[in-house]
């Protein structure tokens, strides 16, 4: 009986651990209410991150999100837990989240573990390797989404969004 629990047991936790965060399609229509998005160019979820790579129509929002041009603006919305999209023209997204652990460590700390920890864990080398190009050009746009523990990269360049979201 104990052994046959013991069983059930194991079975229930390699059930729940294999649960993906998030699916393509439900995170393509999340995104397709804020950017223009075309293919997927990448995705892969499990139950410690999603990263998702997608081509665009626009390089724009198509709704935006809570715009600011400071930290400290950005830290007060990223502590009532909004969606906050960093206006820093000549700052990279890997500059910004440096600001904001300057700033605000507890908060910084889960914004880079929002943009790094999905990019190794949930991204090929090649993807990875581009998205590190793209985290450190001051031509993306970063949004910080406190609620789900996740970032956007709108790369206006090439058309390119970046979702990463993990666990923390």
């Amino acid at each position: 009986m104990l052994r046959t629990r013991m069983m059930a047991a194991l079975l229930a936790l390699l059930a729940l651990g294999g649960c993906d965060l998030d699916s393509e399609a439900e995170l393509r229509a999340v995104l397709s209410h804020r950017v223009y998005l075309l293919d997927t160019v990448h995705f892969a979820s499990k139950s410690t991150c999603t990263a998702g790579v997608f081509t665009l129509a626009l390089s724009e929002f198509r709704k935006g999100y809570a715009g600011v041009t400071s930290i400290s603006k950005g830290v007060e919305l990223i502590e009532q837990g909004v969606a906050v999209h960093f206006i820093m023209p000549g700052h990279s997204p890997n500059a910004i989240s440096e600001q904001v652990m300057t700033h605000d460590l507890p908060h910084g700390l889960g914004l880079v573990s929002a943009a790094v920890g999905p990019a190794e864990n949930c991204m090929s080398e090649p993807v990875a390797r581009g998205y590190f190009r793209v985290l450190m050009s001051e031509e993306t746009d970063l949004v910080y989404l406190p609620a789900d523990n996740s970032v956007l990269l709108l790369y206006r360049p090439e058309k390119l969004a970046f979702y990463l979201r993990g666990d923390v």
